[in-house]
């Protein structure tokens, strides 16, 4: 075991203030569950059973409530595809890389795309 390693051990505690809040352990349990990627074959049947919970929380059973899986960029192209329509005006401040793939979408979108690059 490396050297710098060492085990944490904090102890059981009720949080009752305005400050962190206790995570109920079946959050716990979840967070600790192996990652499955967005490519891989065994996702499809979480997303069914994710499919489901999504239509109980919204309340419907259209066919079209649907989780996305796929990576950042996937999901930041969902969001503007279904918030911003042709000619809505939209300002994007740029610091680097994903800045600068914001405004491409942004534009592929027919937004008026104003671009304030930041160092």
């Amino acid at each position: 075991m490396n050297a710098f390693v060492h085990d944490v051990h904090v102890p059981t505690r009720i949080l009752l203030g305005p400050g962190p809040s206790n995570v109920h352990p079946r959050v716990l349990q979840a967070m600790l569950t192996p990652m499955v990627g967005h490519l891989d074959p065994e996702l499809w049947p979480v997303l069914d059973q994710v499919y489901d919970m999504l239509c109980h929380v919204f309340g419907t059973t259209h066919p079209w409530t649907l989780p996305l899986p796929g990576t950042g960029t996937a999901a930041m192209e969902a969001a503007f595809c279904n918030v911003v329509e042709p000619g809505d005006r939209v300002v994007i401040v740029v610091n680097g890389f994903f800045g600068a793939r914001m405004v491409n979408i942004a534009a592929r979108c027919g937004a008026d795309v104003q671009r304030l690059d930041v160092p």
